[in-house]
């Protein structure tokens, strides 16, 4: 692994598969599944954005977490993922993704007060 200041260059063209210590800084990078709009971070996959099979090299700017649903579809996935909002998605018409899903505003105050006092269904002791 080859690093220019903080940032990892080159793991080379040595072998297809991901090597642990590579995966592992994507994850780390990535924090989830970076499809816009989605909120996945648990069963990550590694997908390579140039593909390796069309001279894709096994660096971490060509390299990209995505969940198994998003992975496995239809996304057109372009650009420079070391770089923050280097990476484009497009459908498979070719539109740009924009920010979709739930993105819930944090509440503006503390929950309520509850009433009266929890039960539990069973009433063990």
């Amino acid at each position: 692994m080859f690093v220019d200041g903080s940032i990892p260059i080159s793991g080379g063209r040595t072998e297809r598969m991901i090597p642990q210590r590579t995966r592992l800084l994507v994850l780390l990078r990535d924090q989830g599944c970076t499809t816009p709009g989605c909120n996945e971070t648990h069963h990550l996959e590694v997908h390579h954005i140039v593909h390796w099979e069309h001279g894709g090299p096994t660096d971490t700017w060509n390299l990209i977490a995505l969940c198994p649903r998003h992975h496995r579809g239809e996304l057109g996935i372009t650009g420079n993922a070391d770089t923050p909002g280097g990476v484009t998605y497009t459908n498979r018409h070719g539109r740009p993704l924009g920010s979709t899903g739930a993105k819930p505003e944090p509440p503006g105050a503390a929950p309520p007060t509850p009433d009266g006092v929890y039960e539990h269904p069973l009433r063990a002791s």
